[in-house]
C-alpha cells in the first residue's frame, strides 16, 4: 500500500493532463469540489465511491477503471485521483524516476524498427547537423522536435505516451523522441547510434530464392525457344513477373520486367523503334541480376540488387532554386507525367520534381491531357506549376535523393524571391560555350554515372537550317560553338513530343530572318553514333543571361577549361572497331532470335568468325567468349542432355564487353569531331 500511496503523491497536473487531456483535468477539479468520496483502500488499489460511478484507482494510473461507460480515462477517475492524492498528509510532490529508468532502459533495436529506415536516417543527418530537440521534464516529460513539427508526451509506463499525431502505438515519433531522450541522458551516443544504422533489416530469402528461380526459368525458356519462335504471351510473362517481384520487395526487378514487356509489345506490334539488341540486353541483365539475388546473403548487396519503391530521401539544408524548364514522359516502364527541373545557382547543380502516373494498371484514372500546367505548384507555393516556371525561391526542410530528385513533404515549406533571373555570374558559369568542355563534363571517364539524367546549358553562338527528317520521323539541329564545334539538338516525334517540336521549327523560321542566332538550351546530353547530342528542355534568347552581345563576346574572352583531348586517335581505326563492334551486337541478336534450341549454322560460323577477328582488334575478352559459345552450341546438336547455364553466363559477358567498348568508341568518336572542327577552322584562318 505504502509503494501505491507514493505514487500518488508523486502524480501532478501534467501526468494527469497526459492520462487524458487539460479539459478533463479542469472539469474533474470542480467535479470535486461537489463531491464526498467514500474510499476502501486495498495493498495495490483503492476504490472510490463518487455520485454517479464507482472508481477503482490502480497502479499504473491508466489500468485504473470505472463503472460508467466510457473506454477511455474518465473524468471520474481523475476526480477520484484527485481525491486520493488530497487525501494523504504528505502532498510533497517527489522526483519521478520511474518514467526515466523505463525510457532510459527501452531497447534500441525495438526503437529503430518503429523509426523505419528513412527516419532513422533523417533523424541522424539532423543531429548530426547540431539541431536539438526540446525537453521538459517533470512527471511527464515532453519532447518537442522542430524538423517533424511533432510533441510527444513521455509517460511511465509507456504504453501511456501521447503524441501530436494521436497514434495509440508505439509510432515513429513516439521511437524517434525516447532515442532522443537517451541520447539527452546520455545513455547512448551518437556514435552508437550511427553503428546500430549499419545493422540491416532481415530477409525472407525464401520468397527472393523463388522469386529469382520464377525469373530465371521464364527468361531462359525464352531464349531457348528464341524471339521468332516465341507468342504474344511473353509480354504477359513479364508482367506475371513483376507482380511476383512487387511482392518480394524487389523494386528494380519490377521496373526492368515492365520495361521488357513493354519491348515485348513493340516487337509484336512490329514497331519500327524496336531493337532485338536492346531486348537482349535487358534478358540478360535480368536474369544476372535474379541469379545473383539467389546465391548472396549479404545484406548491403541485397537492398541494392532489390531497389527501392520509394527512394529513400534526405533531409537538405536551405535550398534556393531557379526553375528552368519541363517536359512530359511516357517511360516503358509503365509510367506517364511531368518533369519539372530546378537550378541551385550557389553549387551549379540541377533538381528535378516528377509528377509521375502509373498507367500499366487496367481501370487506372488517367489525368485529362494539358491540364498539368493548370495544376496546383508544390511545397505551398501559391501559383500554379506553369506560373512556378518563372519563379526564383526557396525551399526549407526540403528533401531529396542522391540524383537529385525532389520530395514533395508537408514538412517543406517555400518562399518565393521574385522571378528568375539568369544575369547572374554563378549562372552564367554553368553555360557551355565550348562543346568540348561539355563533353568532357558530361561523359569524361572520371564523370560517367548511371543514375539520374545527365543536364547542362549549352551555348550556341549560331545555329545552322534545321528541319524534319520525314523518314525516321526526327526533328534535328545543328548548333555551332566559337570553333565551329557541332552539337546537335534532335527530337523524335511522338505524341508527346509533337509541341516540343512544334517550338523548335517556330524557332528555326525566327532563326532565318534575324542575324542575331545566340541561344543557351536546357536539356540533357547524349552520344549517338559518335555524335554529341543535346534533348531539349528548354531554349533561352541571349537577352536572357546577357544584357548585349557585346558583353558575352567579352565573357567569352575571358572563359577558359581543361580540355579533353586525347593524342593518338586514328580515325579509321576508331571507325572499323565501331563497326566491328556493331557487327558482334548484330551477330549476339541473331542468336536470340533463333534461340539456343534451335542455332543455325550459319549464326555458329559468324561467331566462329567474329572471334578469330576480335583478337586482330585487341578485343581478347570478346575473342575468347565468343569462341566458347560457338564451341559449345556446336556440341550441342550431338548431346542428349544440354545445360544452358554456361552459354548464358558467356553471352552476359559478352554483351556488358561489347557495351563497354561501344560507349568508348563512342566517347573516341566525338572527340575527333571536336578536333577536325578545330583543325578546319585553323585551315580556315
Amino acid at each position: 500500500m505504502e509503494a501505491f500511496k507514493q505514487m500518488l503523491t508523486q502524480t501532478d497536473d501534467e501526468y494527469l493532463i497526459g492520462l487524458s487531456n487539460k479539459g478533463t483535468v479542469k472539469r474533474a477539479y470542480k467535479d470535486l469540489d461537489q463531491e464526498s468520496p467514500a474510499v476502501t483502500w486495498g495493498e495495490t488499489e483503492a476504490e472510490v465511491t463518487l455520485k454517479e460511478a464507482v472508481c477503482t484507482i490502480r497502479m499504473p494510473l491508466g489500468e485504473s477503471t470505472c463503472t460508467c461507460p466510457s473506454r477511455s480515462v474518465c473524468r471520474h477517475l481523475i476526480t477520484a485521483i484527485l481525491y486520493l492524492k488530497s487525501s494523504q498528509a504528505d502532498t510533497e510532490v517527489l522526483e519521478n524516476t520511474k518514467a526515466e529508468e523505463e525510457i532510459l532502459s527501452f531497447p534500441l533495436q525495438k526503437l529503430r524498427r518503429a523509426c523505419g529506415n528513412k527516419r532513422y536516417q533523417e533523424l541522424l543527418y539532423h543531429l548530426k547537423a547540431g539541431e536539438q530537440p526540446q525537453f521538459q521534464e517533470g512527471t511527464v516529460i515532453t519532447v518537442k522536435v522542430p524538423w517533424e513539427a511533432f510533441t510527444v508526451k513521455l509517460l511511465s509506463p509507456l504504453e501511456y505516451s501521447s503524441c501530436s499525431c494521436k497514434s495509440k502505438e508505439l509510432c515513429p515519433h513516439k521511437a524517434q523522441a525516447i532515442l532522443l531522450y537517451q541520447l539527452h541522458k546520455h545513455a547512448v551516443t551518437l556514435e552508437h547510434l550511427e553503428k546500430l544504422c549499419e545493422s540491416k533489416e532481415e530477409w525472407d530469402h525464401k520468397e527472393l530464392d523463388r522469386a529469382s528461380a520464377s525469373i530465371q526459368e521464364e527468361i531462359r525458356l525464352q531464349l531457348m525457344t528464341g524471339l521468332s519462335r516465341l507468342s504474344p504471351e511473353a509480354a504477359e510473362g513479364m508482367e506475371r513477373l513483376a507482380v511476383i517481384s512487387r511482392g518480394a520487395g524487389l523494386a528494380a526487378f519490377e521496373t526492368s520486367l515492365r520495361k521488357t514487356a513493354s519491348e515485348y509489345r513493340l516487337y509484336f506490334d512490329r514497331a519500327a523503334s524496336f531493337q532485338t539488341e536492346e531486348l537482349l540486353e535487358q534478358l540478360l541483365s535480368i536474369y544476372q541480376r535474379a541469379g545473383e539475388l539467389k546465391e548472396t546473403r549479404e545484406p548491403e548487396r541485397l537492398r541494392t540488387l532489390a531497389g527501392s519503391f520509394r527512394e529513400a530521401y534526405r533531409p537538405m539544408p536551405r535550398l534556393h532554386l531557379i526553375a528552368m524548364g519541363s517536359r512530359s514522359f511516357h517511360s516503358k516502364t509503365g509510367y506517364e507525367g511531368e518533369i519539372y527541373y530546378f537550378m541551385e545557382p550557389d553549387k551549379g547543380m540541377f533538381y528535378q520534381w516528377t509528377d509521375a502516373r502509373p498507367v500499366f494498371y487496367e481501370g487506372v484514372r488517367r489525368r485529362p491531357p494539358g491540364r498539368a500546367e493548370q495544376a496546383q505548384a508544390p511545397w505551398g507555393l501559391n501559383c500554379s506549376r506553369e506560373q512556378m516556371m518563372d519563379l526564383e525561391f526557396y525551399l526549407d526542410h526540403a528533401k531529396a535523393a542522391r540524383d537529385g530528385r525532389l520530395s514533395v513533404s508537408q514538412e517543406t515549406k517555400s518562399e518565393v524571391s521574385g522571378a528568375r533571373d539568369f544575369r547572374r555570374e554563378d549562372i552564367r558559369k554553368a553555360v557551355f560555350w565550348d562543346y568540348e568542355q561539355l563533353l568532357s563534363a558530361c561523359f569524361g571517364e572520371q564523370e560517367q554515372k548511371d543514375e539520374g539524367e545527365r543536364l547542362a546549358l549549352a551555348g550556341a553562338l549560331s545555329c545552322r537550317e534545321a528541319g524534319f527528317d520525314t523518314v525516321h520521323q526526327r526533328f534535328s539541329m545543328e548548333l555551332l560553338d566559337k570553333k565551329g564545334r557541332k552539337l546537335s539538338v534532335a527530337v523524335t516525334y511522338s505524341k508527346e513530343e509533337k509541341l516540343t517540336i512544334q517550338v523548335l521549327e517556330r524557332l528555326n523560321e525566327r532563326l532565318k530572318k534575324e542575324k542575331d542566332q545566340t541561344l543557351i538550351f536546357f536539356g540533357i546530353p547524349y552520344l549517338e553514333q559518335g555524335r554529341l547530342c543535346l534533348y531539349p528542355v528548354e531554349v533561352f534568347g541571349r537577352e536572357r543571361f546577357y544584357e548585349t552581345q557585346a558583353e558575352l563576346e567579352k565573357y567569352l574572352e575571358e572563359q577558359g577549361g581543361p580540355s579533353l583531348a586525347v593524342p593518338g586517335l586514328n580515325r579509321e581505326i576508331i571507325k572499323g572497331m565501331e563497326s566491328f563492334l556493331g557487327e558482334i551486337r548484330q551477330a549476339l541478336g541473331d542468336l536470340f532470335q533463333c534461340g539456343l534450341n534451335s542455332t543455325q549454322e550459319e549464326t555458329l560460323e559468324n561467331l566462329s568468325r567474329l572471334a578469330k577477328e576480335s583478337g586482330t582488334f585487341g578485343l581478347h575478352g570478346a575473342e575468347e567468349a565468343l569462341a566458347f559459345l560457338a564451341e559449345t552450341l556446336g556440341k550441342k546438336r550431338h548431346q542428349m542432355e544440354f545445360d544452358p547455364e554456361p552459354v548464358l553466363k558467356a553471352w552476359i559477358h559478352l554483351l556488358s564487353y561489347v557495351k563497354l567498348c561501344r560507349e568508348k568508341t563512342s566517347l573516341d568518336r566525338a572527340l575527333l569531331e571536336m578536333e577536325k572542327a578545330d583543325n578546319g577552322k585553323e585551315k580556315r584562318q
